[in-house]
Parts: C-alpha cells; sequence; structure tokens
C-alpha cells in the first residue's frame, strides 16, 4: 500500500512533480465509514478523493455462504483483492481459484471475474480501485434499489445491472461458474 501511496501523491506536470495536499489518514480496527450495502458490511477505508482520486479502499465481510459480485468486468478501475480471514472464491481468467488469508489478487479492467464467499466461515477482505468510478457506483446501489423498490432478485439484480452500466461495468451473467450458481438463485 506504501508504493500505491506514493504514486498517487506525485503527478508530473510539465516536467515538475506536484505534490497533492490532503493529510495523512489513520482507520483504527472496526472503525470507518459504513457503507450501505444490501447484501454484506462494507467499511470505506480511503475515500478517492483522500488519495488524489488515485485509489478507493474498502474491507468487505463476507458471510458464510454468500455472494460477493456477479461475473462483470470493468472498463475504467482495477479491483485488487487481499484475504485477511476465512477464504474467498473468485472467477479470474476463466478460472476459479479459492483464495486464503495472505492471498492477493489483481482482477483488471477489461477481464471478466467474480467473487464469492462458498465457505461455511466468515470471510474478511481488503478491496482496493482505481479511480474513484466504482466508489460512485457503491455509493449508488442502495439508494438505486431503495427508490426502485424491486419484487424479486431477478429485479434487483435488473437495477444493479442497469447502474453497472452507468458506471463502464458489464454484468455478464452467462458466465456465472456452476459452483458459484447457488449463492445468486432467487430465493425459494
Amino acid at each position: 500500500l506504501a508504493a500505491t501511496a506514493a504514486c498517487a501523491h506525485a503527478h508530473e506536470h510539465e516536467g515538475v512533480a506536484e505534490v497533492a495536499d490532503h493529510p495523512d489518514k489513520l482507520v483504527r480496527a472496526e472503525t470507518g465509514e459504513s457503507v450501505e450495502n444490501p447484501f454484506h458490511p462494507i467499511r470505506l477505508l480511503l475515500a478517492s478523493d483522500e488519495s488524489a482520486g488515485a485509489v478507493t479502499i474498502y474491507e468487505f465481510i463476507l458471510p458464510p455462504g454468500s455472494p460477493g459480485s456477479p461475473p462483470h468486468t470493468h472498463t475504467h478501475e482495477d479491483e485488487y483483492f487481499y484475504v485477511t480471514s476465512g477464504t474467498l472464491d473468485v472467477l479470474s481468467n476463466g478460472e476459479v481459484l479459492r483464495l486464503n488469508p495472505g492471498d492477493f489478487a489483481a482482477l483488471n479492467r477489461g477481464h471478466a471475474h467474480m467473487f464469492w464467499n462458498g465457505s461455511d466461515g466468515e470471510t474478511e477482505l481488503v478491496m482496493m480501485t482505481t479511480g474513484s468510478s466504482f466508489e460512485a457506483f457503491m455509493e449508488s446501489v442502495s439508494p438505486r434499489i431503495a427508490e426502485a423498490k424491486p419484487e424479486s432478485a431477478e429485479a434487483v439484480g435488473a437495477v444493479i445491472g442497469q447502474l453497472a452500466a452507468e458506471h463502464g461495468i458489464t454484468i455478464s451473467m452467462e458466465m456465472m461458474p456452476e459452483e458459484a450458481a447457488p449463492y445468486y438463485a432467487p430465493p425459494e
């Protein structure tokens, strides 16, 4: 993270390095801004405007046997996961992988990926994105769902799909791996 922060601060302008003026930030364990999300707890650790617009950092807590995101492709940002506890299942490069504590995944723009917790234990991870467009997407999900009042899981998916498209994210449900499908099925 220190290397990311150093790169985020210095910008070249006509051959002269400019340094963004924003204060350091410390986020204590179990603090930070809660992000309203209908699927799992999320805490915003570093907003894009706190990093000169270069990166946004979240903590995700996924309950056992829960979805994270459907298969999707970003056009504006890269997404990085660092698992701190539990296990995280990801689809990356067409392959399903299980990440363990200490594992890191770089899920880059232009490549379809997804994640979920297919285990019987809670999963905690640090999720980072480049730029600020994903942060705007995350801030919009719950309000858009509340406004639309969808009456089924499919309708919720349609609302999220439209919102994702507005933020340069393409959802591709046809890429859902068989082992992830049960976590995304409509409730019976």
